[in-house]
């Protein structure tokens, strides 16, 4: 139960991160005077770092599992508890999936809804940057 409440936090947190960062990068990429290839990249940097957070989130998600929980662990060759956490959660985030590390127990749980949430995300933001592709590319400035 423990890791459905998480998991379903966890959602919840990622998706208002992200509707805010890409809100507030539309809005500043829309009211700023600067080129399209300067939107572009406020637009693709922005989402980029909300990944991250959402990476982090979610590493910092398995350490609780595991340390304060006892519901399942990430095995495998140790380098550092918060390292492991975020090179699994990188790993599981982006459907990559190396299997070098591993989860346990329930952990095993929120690294496939780690998945489907990273797969949503991702696809988020190649439809905001398809968006403001054909946004400002179409204005025929100079790029």
């Amino acid at each position: 139960m423990i890791s459905i409440a998480l998991a379903a936090l966890l959602i919840a947190a990622t998706i208002f991160i992200h509707y805010e960062t890409l809100r507030l990068v539309s809005l500043g990429a829309t009211d700023l005077n600067v080129r399209p290839r300067m939107r572009m990249w406020m637009m693709l940097s922005g989402a980029l770092l909300s990944h991250l957070v959402h990476i982090a989130l979610y590493a910092v998600g398995f350490i609780l599992m595991e340390f304060e929980f006892g519901l399942g662990t990430i095995a495998g060759p140790d380098s550092g508890i918060y390292n492991d956490a975020f090179y699994f959660s990188i790993t599981s985030y982006t459907t990559l999936g190396i299997g070098d590390i591993y989860p346990t127990g329930q952990v095993r749980l929120l690294s496939g809804i780690e998945a489907l949430n990273g797969l949503v995300m991702v696809t988020w933001t190649a439809s905001m940057t398809y968006l403001h592709m054909e946004r400002y590319w179409k204005t025929g400035l100079p790029g």
